[in-house]
């Protein structure tokens, strides 16, 4: 039989385990594409993954930070229905601002897509622990890696 004194203890156990099965730590993870050689993006769109006003502040906020940086980023307005639509549109050899690459903004993931292939050159979830300034960074690091030692035969 379970004590006054307790049962306390037991709900904040159980408050505890349920928190931690609803909502447990958020597992991230990250891709590169390294088939896609270092400085071949000198220029980049950065656009919002949703249409809200926080999703708008993300955008500029990585695009800010990747021209501090040293990273060429650049804006691009305009709505589109699916990613393929906007990867089109954005790196268009017609668009108004010639872009090598595009990055989708969302507060837990980033991707930056390729023009030449529109495929995905670098990918980010975020986890428990890294956010959108963290994800920046890595993406940062990827576009300014160095390119790979030719190996002596």
């Amino acid at each position: 039989m379970v004590t006054s004194r307790e049962l306390p203890r037991l709900s904040l156990t159980a408050v505890a385990l349920v928190m931690n099965v609803c909502f447990g730590s958020k597992k991230g993870w990250e891709n590169w594409n390294t088939g896609v050689t270092p400085g071949h993006f000198n220029t980049v769109a950065t656009i919002a993954g949703d249409n809200g006003r926080n999703d708008l502040r993300m955008s500029v906020q990585v695009r800010n930070d990747l021209n501090k940086a040293g990273v060429h980023a650049v804006k691009v307005s305009g709505r589109w229905e699916s990613v393929t639509q906007a990867i089109n549109q954005v790196c268009s050899p017609t668009s108004a601002q010639p872009v090598d690459g595009m990055i989708i903004v969302k507060y837990d993931y980033l991707v930056l897509y390729d023009c030449q292939t529109k495929k995905a050159a670098f990918e980010m979830q975020a986890s428990s622990s890294v956010g959108l300034t963290d994800m920046t960074q890595h993406l940062i690091k990827y576009l300014k890696r160095p390119p790979p030692t030719p190996s002596n035969p």
